[in-house]
């Protein structure tokens, strides 16, 4: 095993006395292996105190892309606060649409900060073309529970909580067989979109009645102004 290879496999523990330059390439080596050990290690990253090596971690989870998403979806449900957070705010970059059950109930979560996180996650993920997803997660839940949901996101993005509170009007769209697989491109779901167009022009425009017409001096006929 190279000295590069066996420095990258270490235990975070040993990375406590090294400064920021050495975390940062520690972190930088990781993402440069992106095999399935380095991988491993990028994820005890977020698990550790220093919030350096965390934010490392994280940007370099994101660069690797959305093929580290299903490493990062336990994270929601366990470890530490400033974990959790970690893993909700990357899957919110991804737009991952499967991480809407799991960003929701982060959201009632007792830390603010992680409620917040997961919050802006699912806002992320529904200006990422998710919002079916997190229309169909948001209808599912207790009817009790669901309206202070679609509040709390409408408050971080007022015309997403306008589309989801729209979807979910649409019972046909929210009970149809296979909505699981539905995208925001999907037909049925952008009719709900078009839906108020056709309310506000729901026909063509009046017609306007023919001018009247009055007598000229000369016994013809020219267009005027009707008087009452």
């Amino acid at each position: 095993m190279s000295d590069d290879k066996f420095a990258q496999s270490k235990p975070i523990d040993a990375l406590n006395s090294r400064g920021l330059t050495g975390k940062r390439e520690y972190v930088r080596g990781l993402e440069q292996r992106a095999d399935p050990e380095a991988l491993s290690l990028l994820i005890e990253c977020l698990c550790d105190e220093s919030w350096y090596l965390r934010d490392q971690a994280e940007a370099a989870l994101t660069r690797i892309g959305p093929s580290v998403a299903s490493i990062l979806l336990p994270l929601l449900e366990q470890g530490l606060w400033f974990t959790r957070t970690s893993a909700a705010r990357v899957l919110g970059r991804f737009g991952h649409r499967q991480a809407v059950p799991g960003l929701l109930r982060l959201a009632e979560d007792a830390n603010e900060t992680v409620a917040i996180a997961a919050r802006d996650a699912l806002v992320a993920i529904g200006r990422s073309g998710g919002a079916i997803s997190i229309a169909l997660a948001l209808h599912g839940l207790p009817p009790d529970i669901r309206p202070r949901r679609v509040a709390e996101l409408a408050a971080v993005d007022g015309h997403l909580g306008e589309r989801l509170a729209r979807m979910m009007r649409n019972d046909e769209l929210m009970s149809s067989e296979g909505a699981d697989a539905l995208s925001d491109e999907s037909a049925a779901v952008r009719a709900t979109e078009e839906g108020p167009a056709w309310e506000i022009l729901p026909g063509p425009p009046p017609t306007l009645p023919a001018p009247a017409t009055q007598h000229d001096a000369t016994g013809g006929e020219r267009a005027g102004t009707a008087t009452s």
